[in-house]
């Protein structure tokens, strides 16, 4: 059995701008597959063109593509088309973090007629690769180096010298109503073995480059929600990089709750975590008043705890980020104001404001069939790179006009009080309509900065 495992482009700015950045969840897949006997090959059409691979695809059983989040979908409709048009009638899996969570009758219709296998679980993996799902090793205790070490020098080199996500767990208790991750379960860690293994290979081929720096974003969805096994994972980081002469730099996303708590029954934590290479912590704040917590099911959030830890990482000389998820579709206007005044006064005080658009028509999260917008996006699935958070708001995700005015004006402003500043890194994305507008929004999305 082979697979041709493909990462596709980044999905806005047209055609000659690219992303790099590891695929983490591709390595770890291939890794495992390697370890069931499967042949593996990759390409990232960021820096590859299939068609000029197309002898890789032609020797394969089964072609998969991932999808990071629903903007990617509609060029990996694209892509398969254009696979089936050239001759390639192999089996196409189709995941990732887009694609898992999404309804089957809505991936269906979007990839209707072209022999395309939604991968939702690892026995959908298993099952298409003819491998007994008990026999399939868990995402948890696989290191990604079999996959690594298939890559060329330059592709390491280009991976690894930049910011790249260090699989550590998934999982997060809590439930808020706009979230698409893996939430309202138990947070599972990956396996240290696997984590130390994975970290020797990298820090060792930093070293060999010359590297002096090891930057990670470490994929906890709350890092703080059980915090002795986040420092026994910042304790490996550590030692591995020390041990290569490598200075860690690490951020992570965590709740003002769970980390309120640690940090009560351990006031030395934030210290200690700052010297294993915590540098960064981002708080989804997402608003700045209970109505619009209460409408998002996050009522795990207080000003008054926020500010606390806010506090409390800065004393620890770690960074706070905050995440400022803002605009729902039908939020009183007043929660927009809330949320711009926040902002201002977190930034005055040092803290780094990341804006982000909110899009309620999350495909993997609650969409009702009965919704016209829904409707819109079923009917055409190039609407859904639209759903983008760092873009701004369109008919299809806020469709009353002044409403839509209202919340692009605050998201905007936002942006440019606190970017000149050095307080926002956050850069707008614009939707693409046609013709002129078409060509100005890809010109205007193809120089903002990606975001972290």
């Amino acid at each position: 059995m082979r697979i041709a495992l493909i990462q596709p482009k980044y999905p806005h700015g047209g055609a000659d701008k690219c992303q790099t950045y590891l695929p983490g969840g591709i390595m770890n897949v291939g890794s495992r597959l390697l370890q069931c006997g499967v042949e593996v090959e990759f390409l990232d059409l960021n820096h590859q063109n299939w068609e000029a691979k197309r002898s890789i695809l032609n020797e394969s059983d089964l072609i998969g593509l991932t999808a990071l989040g629903a903007p990617y979908i509609p060029d990996i409709i694209k892509i398969v088309r254009q696979m089936r048009a050239g001759g390639l009638q192999q089996p196409v899996l189709v995941g990732g973090e887009g694609i898992n969570r999404l309804e089957s009758t809505h991936f269906a219709k979007w990839f209707e007629g072209l022999n395309v296998r939604q991968v939702k679980s690892d026995c959908d993996i298993a099952s298409a690769c003819d491998i007994n799902s008990s026999n399939f090793p868990s995402a948890y205790e696989t290191s990604m180096v079999p996959m690594l070490e298939r890559l060329t020098t330059s592709q390491l080199k280009g991976y690894l010298t930049k910011e790249f996500a260090l699989f550590t767990s998934q999982g997060c208790a809590f439930n808020c109503s706009f979230c698409a991750a893996a939430k309202a379960q138990k947070e599972q860690y990956r396996s240290c073995e696997s984590l130390a293994d994975e970290l020797r290979f990298i820090c060792y081929h930093l070293y060999c480059f010359g590297h002096h720096d090891l930057n990670v974003y470490i994929t906890n969805l709350d890092a703080f929600q059980t915090p002795d096994k986040l420092e026994e994972r910042l304790v490996i980081i550590r030692k591995i990089a020390d041990k290569y002469g490598l200075t860690p730099h690490v951020r992570c996303l965590a709740t003002s709750r769970c980390t309120f708590h640690a940090c009560r029954k351990d006031p030395d934590l934030p210290k200690r975590l700052r010297s294993y290479g915590l540098e960064v912590v981002a708080f989804g704040a997402d608003g700045a008043d209970e109505e619009t917590w209460r409408q998002q099911n996050k009522m795990h959030n207080s000003l008054s705890e926020l500010q606390m830890v806010c506090q409390a990482m800065k004393q620890a000389k770690i960074t706070v980020e905050l995440l400022m998820v803002i605009g729902f579709p039908g939020s009183p206007w007043i929660a927009l104001w809330h949320g711009l005044k926040f902002s201002i006064v977190e930034a005055f005080k040092g803290n780094v404001i990341r804006p982000y658009l909110a899009k309620s028509q999350t495909p993997s999260g609650n969409w009702p069939n009965d919704n016209p917008l829904v409707q819109a996006f079923l009917k055409d699935p190039s609407l859904l790179v639209r759903l983008d958070y760092a873009m701004v708001g369109s008919e299809q995700t806020h469709p009353r006009w002044l409403e839509r005015w209202a919340v692009n004006a605050t998201y905007l402003t936002i942006i440019a009080l606190l970017a000149p500043f050095g307080r926002c890194p956050t850069m707008p994305l614009f939707p693409t309509p046609k013709g002129f507008g078409k060509w100005l929004a890809n010109l205007v999305n193809k120089w903002m900065p990606f975001d972290k």
